[in-house]
Order: structure tokens, then sequence, then C-alpha cells
């Protein structure tokens, strides 16, 4: 069995991935008047999912769960955190 690597990607791969991940971002705020709407983004990434790994076995299918997991996790770490921080300064702890 194939060991899998940490999610971080190699900087020569970011370009391409961001120009494309950026447009189609643009798209869905354009869509929206300067604001997504929530369901056209939960749609793209359903479809982006399940393109990806809607076919194959049950450890191919499950690994939807781990890239969302993770991309949920991640999102957290680095923006919402940093958000709480700064209003836990602003308005004080519970």
């Amino acid at each position: 069995m194939k060991e899998k690597e940490m999610p971080y990607i190699k900087k020569e791969r970011r370009p391409y991935l961001e120009t494309n991940t950026l447009e189609l971002a643009s798209l869905l705020k354009n869509m929206g008047n300067g604001v997504p709407e929530n369901g056209d983004v939960v749609y793209v990434l359903y479809l982006l999912v399940k393109e990806l790994y809607g076919y194959g076995n049950f450890d191919t299918k499950s690994d939807a769960l781990k890239v969302l997991e993770s991309a949920k996790i991640e999102y957290y770490r680095r923006i919402m955190a940093d958000y709480e921080d700064k209003k836990i300064i602003e308005n004080g702890d519970i």
C-alpha cells in the first residue's frame, strides 16, 4: 500500500491551481453580485468531490470525507482562529 503524504503541495504546483481556483471564486462572487451564494459554493464543492472521489471502492469514496474535513480544519486554523483571537482582544474572553 502506498504511503500518503501530507496535504501541503509543492510551490511549483500552486500557481496553476491558484489561477484556476481564483477564477472560479471570482465567477461565484460575480454570480452573487459580489457575495457568493452558499448554495452555489456547496454545489461546486460537491461536484468537485464527486468527480474526484465518487467512484471506486469504499476507501476511495471515504477519502472525500477526509479531504473535506481536512479543508474545514485548515480553514478554521488559518482563518477563523485568527478572527476569534482578535475578537477576544477586542471584547474580552468569555
